[in-house]
């Protein structure tokens, strides 16, 4: 006999006010194989994942856990019964310590007191795994990077034993050796017999990590099969529903002049070598680095949002004082990594997040005029393609590619000189990242400077002029940028890594 599926869902069907976001969705997860779920941000990939995980119920539809029906009321019921998900939102407890953020909810106890040694044990093997063996479990996790909090909550994951692994974009914030800790993470659940549902952007970890592929596109299943059968035009065909051919578009011709000069920056605190870079008119520069590299560093310290130790930053040949607010008025923005912490009032309307940076030309006698919001949204929206139902959308409630135009669209209301993107396109499905790429160009195309730290090599090489390579803070190399050259990319990686000496 057919042994049972790890998790199967069958004619799953949820309708919001207004949307059907999953309609007849069959997912079927076998133990010890990973079973990539794909599709466009919207596609209805979270509302499964509730599903799955108790935190919502079904309209239509049921779920056999190993053969057996099964009614998950809320998500305590799933982690009693071996169903764990990791998140794209991290859960992460910022005021406690790695090593009760690790073992939360899974605590070592015997009658009800806490066995402090056998909690650390279990962290440590967890910890380990996941190549976080240098972090101290005393410390307070809120001062841990994006990448190690990530890996923390697999960590977690791991000690709760699980026999259903839900991933959701776990690499999102992950590269070099990290990245590796986790799909080494993965191969180890698979071959322990663990079924692991994993959602990624990344195409490429499709072909490396996943047995099965499921396409969803508007809340339906596209297709469903082996991975072997997917290449990744057939993804992409499937996910959004129409050809995207040449994701990176061309960069458009640089002019002469130099509109951003860094010398000798170091940021405050840190004993770093000293930056220097250019960025002309119309030209785009991209960073490339490992996680821990320094490029959201270094953008955060050119844009005023952290102190300078040393160094100076020109813009357009006069001297940018080191102060963010200074920054913004002289033309200097930056769009940051976490648009959702930093970049975004998420329970605030979209025509709200948009018209931020300009409420004094929107208000009269302190008071805000919505028409001239909605004009200014409108205006945003057109230029921008932004997807929301109307201004007063809140913009939480919006896919992460259109929160990323949001963030875009704020800060190009100041009309700025020169535009710092940080991880411009993470967590954003592939349709909208070759808008926002086409946006990037456009702008460039249209004068403004743009210099760009991302994670995605490809990116960074299609879309750049050029590539500037970080190591452990200091500019290690420069690389010629759009194409994708597999040698430039050798080249870019041995520089990143300390191979090319």
């Amino acid at each position: 006999m057919t042994a049972p599926y790890a998790l199967d869902a069958r004619e799953i069907s949820v309708r919001f006010p207004g949307v059907q976001a999953l309609a007849d969705v069959d997912l079927s997860l076998r133990p010890g194989r990973v079973h990539a779920l794909l599709g466009e941000n919207g596609a209805g990939k979270s509302t499964l994942v509730k599903i799955l995980t108790g935190a919502q119920r079904p309209d239509t539809g049921r779920l056999h856990l190993e053969g057996t029906p099964v009614t998950f009321e809320a998500p305590q019921d799933a982690l009693a019964r071996g169903v764990t998900a990791v998140h794209q939102e991290l859960t992460v407890l910022p005021d406690m310590t790695v090593l009760d953020n690790v073992m939360l909810g899974h605590e070592e106890q015997r009658r009800g007191v806490l066995r402090p040694a056998e909690q650390r044990r279990a962290a440590n093997r967890a910890m380990e795994r996941v190549a976080l063996h240098d972090v101290r479990l005393s410390t307070i996790a809120g001062g841990l990077s994006l990448a190690n909090k990530q890996l923390l909550e697999i960590a977690r994951a791991l000690v709760r034993r699980s026999r259903v692994l839900i991933l959701d974009e776990p690499s999102a914030v992950l590269s070099g050796d990290k990245l590796e800790a986790l799909h080494t993470v993965v191969h180890d659940v698979v071959a322990d017999g663990v079924a692991v549902l994993y959602i990624t952007h990344l195409l490429d970890e499709v072909e490396r990590l996943a047995h099965d592929v499921t396409v969803l596109r508007d809340g339906r299943i596209v297709s469903t099969g082996i991975a072997e059968q997917y290449s990744t035009d057939r993804i992409i065909r499937e996910m959004v529903g129409r050809e995207v051919d040449a994701i990176h578009p061309t960069p458009p011709a640089a002019q002469k002049e130099i509109a951003l000069s860094v010398q000798g920056l170091v940021p405050r605190h840190t004993d770093a070598p000293p930056v220097d870079l250019q960025v002309r008119r119309g030209e785009i520069v991209g960073i490339a680095g490992l996680v821990g590299a320094g490029r959201s560093r270094l953008l955060r310290t050119i844009a005023g949002v952290r102190a300078r130790q040393a160094g100076t930053v020109q813009v357009r040949g006069r001297d940018l004082p080191d102060s963010l607010r200074r920054a913004v008025r002289a033309g200097v923005v930056l769009v940051p990594e976490e648009r959702k912490r930093d970049g975004l009032i998420l329970d605030l309307s979209v025509a709200g997040n948009i018209t931020l940076t300009r409420l004094r030309a929107i208000s009269k006698l302190t008071l805000v005029q919505p028409a001239t919001e909605r004009r200014l949204y409108q205006e945003s929206q057109q230029t921008l393609g932004i997807r929301a139902s109307g201004p007063g959308q809140i913009t939480k409630q919006l896919s992460g590619g259109n929160q990323q135009k949001v963030v875009l669209a704020k800060w190009l209301g100041v009309e700025p000189t020169v535009l710092l993107l940080d991880e411009p396109t993470r967590g954003v499905d592939v349709g909208a990242k070759a808008e926002i790429y086409e946006i990037i160009n456009s702008l460039a195309a249209a004068g403004l400077s743009i210099l760009i730290a991302s994670s995605d090599l490809p990116e960074v090489m299609g879309l750049s002029h050029r590539v500037l390579v970080c190591r452990r803070g200091s500019i290690v190399g420069e690389v010629p940028g759009g194409s994708h050259d597999l040698e430039r990319a050798e080249e870019i990686m041995e520089l990143a890594t300390g191979a090319q000496q």
